[in-house]
């Protein structure tokens, strides 16, 4: 099974965890409003209808065509494009670029970074939403030799849970790092909640780097 097949392959609805609250208040209060934006890896719209609903001009792109057709029945301006070829002429002068739990899904990485930096507007910004490698939970489960949601098989779950298709795994640092090689300014990393299993709390920035999920900004300029 290709990567093309893994994605539009829907009948274990892998992608549903995907809207939590924390994300979706991230991606809405870094975006504004007011804005030309590109959500890459739009999935069924829901939030690309959300950043339009705050009088942004939003395009959606995907490579599933069932997911494209479930977010043009809802409004979304969506189209069908796979982020791991080269991007298409549409796909420039964006003042907002949303990766909203996409890139631990690409294998280069620094391609999609590059284009993503070349298709911002002057000063746009990036958004990243990205599973923190290092998060307490996670250090917890390697501790006790269990895998911490690291997939290995695209056909056998983890921990009782479904594959989805994860292949790059960040930490804080890795992440700034990247970023920094890519010439993207201005970068902030923050996190969404800490959990330690029997406990979970909102991540103050100092614990940004065990938080669960990583939230970053940066900016084509300063």
């Amino acid at each position: 099974m290709d990567y093309k097949q893994f994605y539009n392959f829907t009948s274990d609805d892998r992608e549903t965890g995907g809207y939590y609250a924390e994300k979706i208040r991230y991606i809405l209060e870094s975006t504004g409003s007011g804005k030309k934006v590109l959500d890459v890896g739009c999935n069924d719209g829901y939030i690309t209808s959300l950043v339009q609903a705050q009088s942004n001009r939003t395009i959606g792109c995907d490579i599933s065509k069932k997911q494209i057709e479930k977010a043009k029945k809802i409004g979304v301006d969506a189209r069908y494009h796979d982020i791991t070829s080269k991007w298409s002429s549409w796909m420039k002068g964006f003042d907002v670029i949303i990766l909203g739990d996409i890139i631990e899904h690409i294998f280069n990485t620094d391609f999609l970074l590059d284009n993503c930096f070349h298709s911002l507007r002057p000063t746009g910004k990036l958004i990243i939403i990205t599973p923190n490698v290092a998060s307490l939970g996670r250090r917890l489960m390697m501790g006790f030799g269990i895998n911490p949601f690291l997939e290995y098989s695209t056909s056998l779950p983890i921990n009782g849970l479904p594959s989805v298709g994860h292949i790059r795994y960040y930490t804080k640092q890795n992440l700034e790092r990247q970023l920094e090689y890519h010439n993207f300014q201005n970068i902030s990393v923050t996190g969404d909640r800490i959990n330690g299993g029997i406990f979970s709390f909102k991540a103050p920035r100092i614990l940004s780097a065990i938080s669960v999920n990583l939230f970053c900004t940066c900016y084509k300029s300063k």
